[in-house]
C-alpha cells in the first residue's frame, strides 16, 4: 500500500459533531431569547468563570484558557485567567481551587490533576450551586462536574494506528510505547492501536512496554527493542514524553525514517521531531477547541438548557509533511493566545 499523503488526514469522525458547535452555536447564543430556559440571557451576561488546570506554562492547558477566554467574551462573560501549580501535583492545585471559589464564580473550568483526589476541592462548589465542566482529565465521580470536554483517545489512537500502517506497507513488525499502565487515557491510546491492527494481519505487534516517566528509561526501552527486534518497522507512542526518548534512540542507531514513529500531541517537542523527520505523525488534540466548548455547555447551564454529559473535542492528524505549512502551523500548541 502507498503511503497516505498530507492531504489524506482526516478528522475523527465522533468529533464532527463537536467541531460543528464552536462557532455558529456560539454566535447563536448571544442572541438568544432572554426568556430561554430557566436562566435566561441574564444569567450568561456577566457570569463569572474560573480555570484551572494542572501545570502553569503547559502550552496546552493555556490553550483550553484561550478558547475559553475567547468565546466568553463573545457572551459577555468574565473569564480569568488560568490557575495552576508549576508541575501537576493534585495538592497544590486543591489548594488553588480553594482559593479561586472564594470570589465565588458562577462557573469553573477544571482539569484535575487526580481522578479521585481531584474531586474534593469542587465538593462544596457542587453544593453552592457552581457550574463545573471538566476538561481533558476525568473526575471518577461524575456527579461533580456537568460536563465532561475531552478528545476521543480511543478513536485517535485507531486514526494514527491506521496512518502508521499504511505508512509501513500493512505489513512488519511494530512496538508501542505507553506511560502509566493504569491511566485511562494510556489505556484508551492502547485499545485503539490495538484494535485498529486487527485489520492488517500482516502486521506482528512484538512489544506494548510502559516504562518510567524518565527521558533516559523511556531511550533505554527503546534502544533494547530496537536490538532484541531488529527488523522492527514502527514505533507507536502514546505521549511526547516517550516520543522524544525513542528519538534518542533511533538517532544512536542510525535507523531513524527507517523505523516509522508516530505520537501523540502538537507541543513542541513532537513537533520538532516532525520538523526533523524523526517523527512521521501525531494526533493533534485541540484545546482551544475544548475552551471554547467549555464555555459553551456552561452558557447551557447557565440557562436551564440541556448540557451533554460528554463532549468529544475535535483531533487531527498532523505529518512531517504539513507540520510547517500555514495549515499545520494552527495546529502547534502555543504558549499564548494569538
Amino acid at each position: 500500500m502507498n503511503a497516505p499523503s498530507a492531504r489524506s488526514r482526516r478528522r475523527i469522525l465522533l468529533a464532527l459533531a463537536a467541531t460543528s458547535l464552536l462557532i455558529a452555536p456560539l454566535a447563536a447564543c448571544s442572541t438568544a431569547d432572554p426568556g430561554a430556559g430557566d436562566g435566561g440571557e441574564d444569567a450568561v451576561t456577566g457570569a463569572k468563570v474560573a480555570i484551572a488546570g494542572p501545570q502553569s506554562g503547559d502550552p496546552y492547558y493555556v490553550q483550553v484558557a484561550c478558547g475559553a477566554q475567547a468565546a466568553g467574551k463573545k457572551l459577555g462573560m468574565e473569564v480569568g485567567e488560568l490557575q495552576a501549580p508549576q508541575n501537576q501535583n493534585q495538592a497544590q492545585l486543591t489548594t488553588i481551587i480553594q482559593n479561586v471559589l472564594t470570589s465565588s464564580p458562577d462557573a469553573l473550568v477544571y482539569t484535575p490533576a487526580d481522578p479521585v483526589a481531584g474531586g474534593i476541592p469542587v465538593q462544596s462548589a457542587r453544593e453552592d450551586g457552581v457550574v463545573v465542566i471538566d476538561v481533558d482529565a476525568q473526575l471518577e465521580d461524575d456527579n461533580l462536574y456537568d460536563s465532561f470536554v475531552a478528545s476521543n483517545h480511543y478513536e485517535g489512537a485507531k486514526e494514527i494506528t491506521k496512518y502508521l500502517a499504511e505508512l509501513i506497507g500493512g505489513e512488519g513488525q511494530i512496538a508501542a510505547i505507553g506511560s502509566l499502565a493504569t491511566n485511562p487515557i494510556t489505556q484508551a491510546r492502547i485499545a485503539g492501536f490495538e484494535d485498529a491492527l486487527k485489520d492488517y494481519p500482516d502486521i506482528e505487534v512484538v512489544s506494548i512496554s510502559y516504562p518510567e516517566i524518565s527521558a533516559d528509561v523511556i531511550q533505554a526501552n527503546a534502544a533494547s527493542t530496537l536490538v532484541k527486534y531488529p527488523d522492527l518497522k514502527a514505533i507507536y507512542t502514546t505521549n511526547y514524553l516517550n516520543s522524544t526518548g525513542a528519538a534518542v534512540a533511533l538517532r544512536n542507531a542510525d535507523v531513524v525514517g527507517d523505523v516509522k514513529m508516530v505520537s501523540w500531541d502538537a507541543g513542541a517537542a513532537n513537533v520538532e521531531l516532525l520538523q526533523e523527520g524523526v517523527l512521521q505523525a501525531t494526533v493533534a488534540q485541540q484545546p482551544y477547541a475544548m475552551g471554547e466548548l467549555a464555555i459553551e455547555q456552561i452558557a447551557k447551564q447557565l440557562r436551564g438548557e440541556e448540557v451533554s454529559k460528554t463532549v468529544d473535542a475535535p483531533v487531527e492528524i498532523l505529518t512531517s509533511d504539513d507540520v510547517d505549512t500555514p495549515e499545520g502551523q494552527k495546529l502547534w500548541y502555543k504558549t499564548e493566545c494569538n
